[in-house]
């Protein structure tokens, strides 16, 4: 399994913590156990605007429970965060279930849906390349997972959507939304799109 830690922060000065997470966190997250890690900011998402999310992916939850006690113990860490003024908002849990395409782009966005029941395993799959079917021609890839740890959204489902274009994705959404499987999908489970934020990759 792979599972994906997400890091919310705030900074007086992003730009610089940006910098410090491209010379040294991304790279000790990695030597701590890291399978990947990027830094985005959110552009739009009412109260999530301006937000900082360091999301780094793992083998295994133990892996990623050691990971971030060693670099807590960094002095780096508290260093940074007082010099650029930042401030941890919060700390999430997802275990990933379907990965489309490719997750790299200059922007992207991030989709939060409640669900009333569990789809299998081969029904989240199919659900995957059928809107992948639909999306591939607008996106760079999409990555879908569901909270096993993130306070009152756990269970809740995210997607987050990697591309080159802000129009192109929501072009593609709107189509996707639009389709009459995905809406008997999302009746037929329960679905409920709970909140979209649109951000920018700094790292």
């Amino acid at each position: 399994m792979t599972y994906l830690v997400g890091i919310q922060m705030r900074a007086a000065d992003s730009a610089g913590f940006a910098s410090e997470f491209e010379s040294w966190t991304k790279p000790l997250f990695m030597d701590l156990g890291a399978t990947s890690a990027r830094l985005s900011q959110t552009i739009f998402g009412s109260d999530q605007a301006g937000m900082l999310l360091a999301a780094a992916t793992f083998d295994s939850i133990q892996t990623a429970a050691e990971c971030e006690k060693n670099m807590n113990a960094d002095p780096r860490v508290g260093e940074t965060m007082a010099r650029v003024g930042a401030q941890r908002v919060g700390r999430s849990l997802m275990v990933v279930r379907t990965e489309r395409g490719e997750l790299a782009g200059e922007y992207g966005s991030g989709l939060i849906i409640s669900s009333s029941s569990q789809p299998t395993e081969d029904e989240v799959q199919k659900m995957s390349d059928d809107g992948w079917s639909i999306m591939g021609d607008h996106v760079n890839g999409i990555r879908q997972g569901q909270m096993i740890a993130a306070g009152e959204r756990t269970g809740m489902w995210v997607a987050g959507t990697y591309a080159d274009n802000l129009d192109d994705l929501m072009a593609g959404s709107a189509k996707l939304f639009a389709d009459p499987q995905t809406q008997e999908n999302m009746v037929h489970f329960g679905n409920q799109l709970v909140s979209r934020t649109l951000w920018r990759t700094l790292v």
